[in-house]
């Protein structure tokens, strides 16, 4: 089985593959999953084809600076292909969206919002860190 058929089937968010073998299939919402991985082994997509199920331009960021070779999302946003396209990085998607909205649907996803206008991964993941951050403590007041 490859990745994106993985993805569909098994229920995961996040699916890597290497040399044909499947290297990590996670589950999570948004960006948890990639922001675990990055957190556990910096270098974990190296060279890696990653299937998600939705990838905006933070997923693109993220997958961007764990050095992931080819991306594809079920689900993927116009900043995000143009991202991934910019760094020369293979994409792919299912479905390509204006962009990545909030859970209410009535807005842009805060974690896309922070990363807008971004191009450093690495300045990115700050970012998207630093949002989280502030979506957790604002949930936990």
């Amino acid at each position: 089985m490859d990745a994106i058929q993985v993805l569909r089937e098994g229920g995961y968010s996040m699916v890597a593959q290497k040399d044909g073998v499947i290297t990590d299939a996670l589950c999570g919402i948004g960006v948890k999953p990639l922001m675990r991985l990055y957190e556990r082994d910096q270098n974990a997509l190296d060279g890696a084809f990653v299937a998600d199920k939705v990838i905006g331009r933070a997923a693109a960021m993220l997958t961007d600076l764990m050095g992931a070779q080819s991306v594809h999302g079920e689900v993927m946003s116009q900043s995000a292909l143009d991202y991934l396209q910019g760094r020369g990085i293979s994409a792919s998607y299912a479905t390509l969206v204006p962009l990545i909205e909030n859970r209410t649907r009535d807005g842009v996803c805060p974690i896309e919002q922070s990363v807008l206008g971004v191009s450093d991964p690495l300045e990115g993941y700050e970012r998207i860190k630093s949002a989280i951050k502030k979506l957790m403590d604002a949930k936990n007041r």
